[in-house]
């Protein structure tokens, strides 16, 4: 009998044992029913009347596009403030076309496309895997989780010892390895020029570290058989960061699809820093907010933050041969030169102009997309603390830009950051007819 108790009792005691240690579940933060909609202001008035609205404490609206005068200015407004907002945007004489009108079904579709299996904590505390099928080994042409990234790496790596080397530049905010591949032909004499790579410094731009990924496997699947590519690893090394902020794209997978900054804790009940505003060039200066809960939140000083320290560190390092930088954003479709913290242009402003507006011709004859060149004031906003900048400015390398990435604006029903799967390898292929002729151009 007693037997028979414990074999009732047993399966009872498993389950409420797997409940009770199953850890508590944040619930991801959803946007439904939130709109995206676009103004174009005109006037002053009609900026400084926006710049109210983006440093609002309770209104909470996160700008995809800064205001700038004569510039369509995309904003995400939750569902809670829209009638609010529409009403203050309407005193000044802004009148808002909806782009979108429920942010979490783009959302949603972008997850469905994806072949990523969605584990969940069931009722018995149990993980389970609901529906989507799970995606092989290789994540060229998808949106990979940084743990996958990191795998990648190594296996790449070990695929082609003699062109490629995976080395560690330090850990983020919460100890993720932040892992850099050096590619080239006989890269460790460390005798070449280098062309570094940076991508995914902001959390939500998942077309950035894939890019990113494209170009590392095209680099190494495709010399000695691609002669171009076979040229450019003879004569440069590629130094490639596709995961910059490891934290926040995580987070931004499983938490917050829209993240955009670190994970580091500030004042108040506030989380994370705007990496791309932590460099030390005009800190805190144009483009950036003093509010800790902003999305363009410096930080308390310039390399606060664990990510931009060590990427700091690496660049300074090697940057004696660093010849090219390139930053890898989206969306815009820009190819941005220095600076974009003053409308001050460098002495060599000419000669920056010339290689971007090179690449970007290169970039459409591939699938016809434009691309523009110019700095962040002229094309943008002014925004400081850049990485670019700080790489043009104090490092001292020659040529610094930051790509803005597909698509040219956001659309109606299609967000700007949340972008098809599907885009990934047609974006990629023709950043990378770019990278070709700028790397082509700087050579001479």
């Amino acid at each position: 009998m007693a037997g028979r108790i414990m074999q009732v009792l047993f399966p009872l005691l498993t389950v409420m044992l797997a409940v009770k240690s199953a850890p508590i579940q944040t619930p991801r933060k959803t946007y439904n029913m939130d709109k995206l909609v676009r103004v174009h202001p005109t006037s002053l008035e009609q900026v400084v009347a926006l710049e109210k609205l983006q440093n609002h404490p309770s209104m909470k609206l996160d700008f995809w596009k800064v205001p700038h005068l004569n510039t369509s200015v995309d904003i995400h407004v939750p569902i809670h403030v829209y009638n609010d907002v529409t009403k203050h945007l309407s005193r000044v004489g802004l009148h808002p076309s909806l782009l979108i009108n429920d942010l979490q079904s783009v959302i949603d579709q972008e997850q469905a496309s994806m072949e990523i299996p969605d584990y969940v904590i069931n009722s018995f505390g149990v993980m389970s895997i609901s529906g989507l099928k799970p995606r092989n080994s290789d994540i060229v042409g998808k949106y990979a989780r940084h743990s996958e990234i990191d795998s990648w790496l190594i296996n790449i790596a070990d695929q082609y010892p003699t062109l490629a080397k995976v080395e560690s530049i330090g850990s983020s905010h919460e100890g993720r390895d932040m892992k850099l591949i050096r590619i080239g032909k006989n890269n460790e004499a460390r005798t070449k020029p280098i062309i570094w790579i940076e991508a995914g410094i902001h959390a939500r731009e998942w077309v950035a570290p894939a890019t990113a990924i494209y170009t590392i496997h095209k680099l190494l699947t495709e010399y000695g058989i691609n002669p171009v590519v076979t040229q450019l690893m003879d004569e440069f090394d590629w130094l490639i960061l596709p995961s910059a902020n490891p934290d926040g794209y995580e987070y931004s997978h499983t938490m917050d699809r829209l993240w955009r900054k670190t994970r580091s804790r500030q004042s108040g009940r506030c989380t994370g820093v705007d990496p791309n505003r932590n460099f030390d060039i005009s800190f805190g200066g144009a483009g950036t907010s003093t509010n800790p809960c902003s999305d363009i939140y410096p930080g308390t000083s310039a390399f606060s933050e664990s990510e931009t320290r060590n990427i700091r560190d690496a660049l300074l390092s090697e940057r004696a041969r660093i010849k090219l930088f390139l930053s890898f954003h989206a969306y815009s479709q820009l190819i941005l030169t220095p600076y974009g913290y003053t409308s001050i242009k460098p002495s060599d402003n000419q000669e920056l102009m010339r290689v971007a507006e090179a690449g970007v011709a290169s970039l459409k004859t591939i699938h016809g997309e434009m691309y523009t060149a110019g700095t962040p004031p002229d094309l943008l906003y002014a925004a400081s603390g850049g990485s670019y900048d700080w790489a043009k400015s104090v490092a001292g390398i020659q040529y610094a830009y930051t790509y803005e990435m597909r698509p040219a604006e956001a659309s109606f029903g299609q967000s700007g950051f949340i972008l098809s799967e599907s885009e990934i390898i047609p974006n990629a292929e023709e950043v990378w007819a770019s990278l070709v002729t700028i790397a082509t151009e700087i050579q001479y």
